[in-house]
C-alpha cells in the first residue's frame, strides 16, 4: 500500500480507451517537457522514462490503435500487447514526479501536468478558507481537437487552481474528475477529451485555510 503522501494522483489508466490513453501519454510528455521544474538530463533518472521517450511511446500507440480500427486480428493483437507498456511507463514517471514533489516539499512539480487528484474525504475542521469562489469561469475550444481552455479571473490569496471535469450527470458528485493543481487561472488547457462529446467544467482555488467552493458549472461540446 503506497504511503498516503505519495498516493495523491489518480491516473485511472486502465479505465481509458485506447485513444484516450495514447493522447494522455503524449499530453503528459508535452507538459513535462515544458515544465521548468523538470528540465535537464538528471530530471528523469533511469529507468524513469524521459518526456521524449513518453511522447514516442504515446504516438506509436496511437499509430497501432489507428491500424487496429481495420479489425485486423494481428493489428489488434499488436495493440493489445503494447498496452501494458503504455500504461506502465507514464505511471512510473508520474510516481517519480510525485516522489520529488513530496521529498522536496515542492507541490509545483505536479502542477500544470493535467493530472487528476485523488478524491479526499472532507476533513472536519474549524478553519474557514480565506479564498473566495472563482467567478465568471469560462470554457472555449483549444487550438487542437479534443482540447479546451478554462479561464477565471484571479482570486486574491489563491495559490493554485483545480478544474472539475464531467462528461456525465453534473448533479452526481461521483461523475466529476479533478484536474490539477494549476498555478495559473487563465487558459488552463485540458487535452485528450473526446471530440463531439458534451463536457461540464467548474473551477475552485486553494489558499491558506483550504479550498474555495466550486464555481458555477460551464458546459461546452468539444470539437
Amino acid at each position: 500500500m503506497p504511503h498516503p503522501l505519495l498516493n495523491i494522483v489518480d491516473l485511472k489508466l486502465r479505465e481509458m480507451s485506447h485513444w484516450e490513453l495514447g493522447h494522455f501519454v503524449v499530453a503528459l510528455a508535452d507538459a513535462l517537457a515544458a515544465h521548468p521544474g523538470h528540465q535537464g538530463e538528471d530530471a528523469f533518472p533511469h529507468p524513469v522514462s524521459k518526456p521524449v521517450e513518453l511522447k514516442d511511446l504515446g504516438n506509436s500507440y496511437l499509430v497501432v490503435t489507428a491500424a487496429a480500427e481495420s479489425r485486423d486480428v494481428n493489428k489488434i493483437a499488436q495493440r493489445d500487447a503494447m498496452r501494458p507498456l503504455v500504461e506502465l511507463n507514464p505511471a512510473i514517471t508520474v510516481q517519480w514526479v510525485v516522489i520529488r514533489s513530496v521529498k522536496e516539499g515542492n507541490p509545483s512539480l505536479i502542477a500544470n501536468l493535467g493530472l487528476e487528484q485523488k478524491k479526499k474525504k472532507p476533513a472536519r475542521s474549524a478553519i474557514t478558507s480565506t479564498v473566495t469562489t472563482p467567478a465568471k469561469a469560462t470554457a472555449k475550444h483549444g487550438q487542437h481537437s479534443g482540447s479546451v481552455l478554462i479561464s477565471t479571473p484571479k482570486v486574491p490569496k489563491a495559490l493554485t487552481y483545480d478544474v472539475g471535469k464531467c462528461s456525465g450527470d453534473p448533479t452526481a458528485e461521483d461523475s466529476w474528475q479533478i484536474m490539477g493543481p494549476f498555478d495559473h487561472c487563465r487558459n488552463i488547457e485540458l487535452t485528450g477529451l473526446e471530440p463531439g462529446k458534451l463536457y461540464h467544467f467548474r473551477v475552485r482555488c486553494f489558499g491558506k485555510g483550504g479550498y474555495s467552493p466550486w464555481s458555477s458549472i460551464i458546459t461546452l461540446r468539444v470539437l
